[in-house]
């Protein structure tokens, strides 16, 4: 390296890996005692521009002297450009991206800290146009500033740059879920290095911010072109999309031919239920869902709201129903909403309406009070969950009302006056497939807001709800190749039991096995018979203060029916009608006992209905499955490449020429950017952005950052008081009336397996 100075030497510190990376260092006189020092890369010939030479395209001229300046060790940026009367480019200048002074504001603080890189550096190429070509007309070599290392020269900007193909993988990543964070590391495990990746984390954060911006205003219509190319596949795709005045959604159905058979094969009872933040513009996700064979969660369709109005929910019902190849449900399970309740009424009126167990009951400890919830909330589930008649119910609610002292709660009362929709004695004689919440329905939003964000844009969240759909799916079919291939386990000899094995699902089986195997701790008594019916009280063999359960044989029809309404309400026949079949040594359980919905056969059916007979293949083939392709090709071929001499040469020879004529493809295409993996065209902008909507259940109002930095005084929900120390679960006051001897119960967790057909004490 040559050092140009009279009074001191510049020695610069020594590069490492990449001996082309020098530089010359040159003093720069000018008048006076000021002096410059200027760097000159040190390059190959062929890579350093030279006056005269000419370009096809101002792209060719810029990723010619970005090439210099990686080679060199510095970034280049577009710098300024003249255009003559036609709006056609006759002049351009590519700069050092040190060239000019930043210029900072000091008097406003700002969030983001970013160091000054403009130091006035001269260096710049510029061209002008001669024809149809674009010649260098100045070029200015000297850097005021030193070159970066061969180890960090990646980092400068004009070096990073995400290609076409890494964006198009990126957005494939992303819709498994895989962070941009995570797909950097991906990216460092095949480049070998970090060092030896073209881009930042942070470029691939701003690739999926620009993705969103150049997709804001065409989402609307993206979905509806995902939903038509759905529907091309497979003709028992359905959807439905209304838009306001203005062309923005406001409903959106959409349900495929796997659902509607679903809902043929399990729709007699359905759970709905609401969500929020599953999109950026908060539109109301709904799912209706319902439960299989194998009592797993299963889809029956799927919606966006724009609120929950009365008119929202019977528009989604009715667009509903009439995309399921069956009639109405006989129950569906809500949250207790006069919105929904009021839909159901005008669209379902003969299906029966049951508001979710779970919700009740989770808000006695905030509607009843602290010290009446600790001491009477047990009393409240007894009669809620024991009470095996509609009488036992209205009697045992008053005794807890006038011993809690509760009489004039408003919240209570209201519950009390519906109670036929939530109350298990009003509804144990109507099927509901031991569905006594829409707990299923939140444990499904968990699980789908795994692969969903509120980031999300309309098309992201429906395909990304659909990845996370067919994991669910995918669990069904393992369910039912599990019950192909293998046999449970049986506890007894009863040939009943061997012949249920090879109906009943594994998971119906083995409800029906502990029922089977628990009948013969009962005894069977005739208590009445005369010439309409037959009664049977079965009861425990051993045991005191056991509930004893009454069998009614109608003579007419031969019906079996048990008190405790297990079958009514289940579809699984209870221990005590299995204790009056082995009483009358009845091997096969009569057909009228098997619900179809339980056994292996419950999608044996043919849908008779437009769901189409198959999906058509849609040439759309994976950049990761190609990617993976490729990988294996090559790996192959170095490998094979490297067990003789003169392999690796003629592997060499072979990828460079490749590269070659792929360099020439890209600049016949155009621009080069990779026109095979960009966003497909939108054929017509129909729909206007999406506006940002608000939810009654979304949350609570906005807070302004002084009314958020205000701290609230802390109340305790014991004794009510503000501004105490304390809280409900070390309040004096509760913990006096503790040590006084009150009884109290913490447990007020439902599980929704609650089983309340079992005996009980009295």
């Amino acid at each position: 390296m040559e050092v140009k100075d009279e009074e001191q030497q510049f020695i610069p510190p020594p590069i490492d890996h990449q001996p082309s990376l020098q530089f010359s260092c040159l003093v720069n006189e000018s008048s006076g005692s000021s002096s410059q020092i200027l760097f000159i890369p040190q390059v190959k010939s062929d890579l350093i521009p030279q006056l005269g030479q000419e370009f096809d395209s101002l792209d060719h001229v810029q990723n010619f002297y970005n090439v210099y300046a990686k080679d060199s060790g510095f970034g280049i940026r577009s710098h300024s450009s003249r255009k003559n009367r036609q709006e056609e480019v006759v002049r351009k200048e590519f700069c050092c991206f040190k060239q000019g002074l930043g210029v900072r504001n000091t008097t406003q603080s700002t969030v983001r800290r970013r160091g000054i890189t403009r130091e006035g550096c001269g260096a710049k190429l510029a061209v002008v146009k001669k024809g149809d070509k674009f010649v260098v007309s100045q070029f200015v070599e000297g850097h005021n500033h030193p070159f970066a290392s061969p180890t960090t020269v990646h980092l400068l900007r004009s070096h990073r740059k995400v290609s076409s193909v890494k964006k198009a993988l990126a957005k494939q990543l992303a819709a498994a879920n895989v962070k941009p964070s995570q797909q950097m590391s991906i990216s460092e495990l095949q480049s070998r290095g970090l060092e030896s990746v073209v881009f930042l984390q942070q470029d691939l954060y701003n690739v999926e911010r620009d993705m969103r911006k150049s997709l804001a205003e065409h989402d609307a219509d993206l979905l509806y072109e995902h939903f038509q190319m759905e529907k091309e596949r497979n003709d028992g795709f359905t959807f439905a999309i209304e838009k306001d005045d203005e062309g923005r959604i406001t409903h959106c159905f959409w349900a495929d031919a796997t659902a509607r058979k679903s809902y043929k094969y399990f729709g007699d009872v359905v759970v709905f239920d609401t969500t929020y933040n599953t999109n950026r513009y908060s539109l109301i996700f709904v799912p209706i869902l319902g439960v299989n064979h194998h009592r797993q969660t299963t889809l029956f369709g799927c919606a966006f709201l724009c609120d929950e109005t009365t008119e929202s929910f019977e528009w989604l019902f009715n667009v509903w129903l009439r995309a399921m190849p069956a009639g109405p449900p006989r129950m569906i399970i809500t949250d207790e909403d006069p919105a929904i309740t009021k839909a159901i009424g005008n669209v379902l009126p003969n299906t029966h309406h049951r508001f979710c167990m779970w919700h009740i009951t989770n808000k006695f400890s905030e509607k009843i009070g602290a010290l009446s919830y600790k001491e009477y909330y047990d009393e409240f589930k007894n009669c809620i969950w024991n009470s095996e008649t509609s009488e036992q119910f209205v009697v045992g609610w008053q005794q807890v009302l006038k011993k809690a002292n509760l009489s004039d709660n408003d919240w209570l009362q209201n519950l009390y006056n519906i109670r036929e929709r939530w109350v298990p004695a009003y509804m144990k004689h109507l099927f509901s497939a031991h569905m006594t919440s829409s707990q299923r329905a939140e444990i499904s939003h968990a699980f789908f807001k795994k692969y969903v964000s509120s980031n999300n844009s309309l098309l992201d969240f429906v395909t990304r709800f659909e990845r996370a759909l067919s994991h669910i799916r995918h669990n069904e079919t393992t369910q039912d190749h599990r019950d192909m291939t293998e046999r449970p386990h049986l506890k007894t000899m009863y040939p009943m039991e061997k012949t249920m094995s090879e109906l009943y699902t594994h998971e119906i089986f083995y409800i029906f096995q502990e029922e089977l195997f628990q009948n013969v701790a009962y005894k069977v008594t005739c208590t009445l018979e005369d010439e309409h019916q037959c009664v049977y009280t079965i009861e425990r063999k051993k045991g005191s203060g056991l509930r004893a359960r009454q069998v009614v044989i109608d003579k007419s029809s031969n019906h079996v029916g048990c008190s405790c309404k297990m079958f009514e309400c289940d579809g699984i026949p209870c221990r005590h009608m299995l204790a009056y079949f082995n009483h009358l040594f009845i091997d096969d359980l009569p057909n009228e006992y098997i619900l179809l919905r339980w056994t292996k056969l419950a999608k044996a059916m043919r849908v008779s209905y437009d769901l189409g007979m198959g999906s058509r293949e849609i040439r759309d083939i994976s950049l990761l499955e190609q990617r993976l392709k490729l990988f294996n090709l090559a790996s192959n071929v170095i490998d094979e490449a490297l067990a003789f001499e003169g392999g690796p040469r003629l592997v060499e020879e072979m990828l460079c020429s490749a590269q070659k004529e792929l360099f020439e493809l890209n600049k016949v295409s155009g621009d080069g950017d990779g026109s095979s993996v960009q966003v497909s065209s939108i054929r017509a902008h129909s729909s206007k952005e999406q506006l940002q909507v608000r939810a009654k259940g979304y949350g609570k109002r906005l807070k302004g950052v002084k009314e958020k930095a205000t701290k609230k005084a802390r109340r305790c929900n014991g004794c009510g008081l503000t501004g105490q120390s304390h809280d409900k679960w070390n309040c004096p006051i509760l913990l006096n009336a503790s040590s006084q001897g009150t009884r109290f119960n913490y447990e007020d967790n439902e599980d929704e397996d609650h089983n309340d057909y079992d005996d009980a004490d009295e």
